[in-house]
């Protein structure tokens, strides 16, 4: 038997998850102070990362037993596997799926706006929406923060997404960009993993995950 690859693809499939799982957020690193007139300083410091919170719906023992080894297989935080908001698996206009990929076809020198080609004409980029696309070794996930519709020629504007977008992307060779089923690449947050048992028979397990960028 081959030895298990990383990142792993299927810890988002192998159980299914309670209502209680919270939405991601990102998590910034950012500082303020007040000067003696009351003005407000602020600054960001590097770019925001997604943190996610999952909760297992009850699971059977059996079950959480097997789920339990996947995650021991992450060694805590050295491994990595695909992750993403599960509310977040289509498109927002396209709950079917019923809409094109695409492809990187330019980013703004403000590093947080984007435009996207390949998508069928007319089809629409909702805020809201997420995205994902390789760059390097790493897994770019961000969330548009505009709705765009793609021109004739299947080309939409440039539209803004969060978290800013990272050095090392490429129009040539050509991105593909993932809009149905996007996910990033999550690491386990220490010490978040946690199993309750569930009326004797089941076992719901809690973990929190960040985005990992090599």
């Amino acid at each position: 038997m081959a030895a298990i690859s990383f990142p792993r693809t299927d810890i988002m499939s192998l159980v299914d998850y309670s209502a209680e799982t919270e939405p991601p957020r990102l998590m910034r690193r950012d500082e303020y102070s007040r000067q003696a007139s009351g003005r407000t300083i602020a600054k960001a410091f590097g770019s925001a990362l997604w943190m996610v919170s999952y909760v297992t719906k009850p699971l059977p023992n059996d079950q959480a037993r097997a789920f339990e080894a996947a995650i021991d297989s992450l060694d805590g935080v050295v491994q990595t596997f695909e992750a993403c908001d599960l509310r977040g698996l289509m498109p927002i206009a396209y709950p079917t799926g019923a809409c094109n990929d695409g492809v990187l076809a330019s980013v703004n020198a403000n590093n947080k706006m984007l435009s996207l080609s390949g998508l069928a004409a007319g089809q629409i980029v909702s805020a809201g929406d997420y995205l994902s696309f390789s760059y390097g070794s790493n897994r770019a996930y961000h969330r548009a923060a505009q709705t765009v519709t793609a021109d004739g020629s299947g080309v939409t504007a440039q539209f803004e997404v969060r978290p800013f977008i990272r050095p090392g992307w490429t129009l040539s060779p050509s991105t593909p960009v993932k809009l149905k089923n996007p996910k990033g690449i999550f690491c386990l947050v220490p010490d978040s993993f946690t199993p309750r048992p569930s009326g004797g028979l089941h076992t719901v397990i809690s973990f929190q995950a960040l985005q990992y960028i090599e």
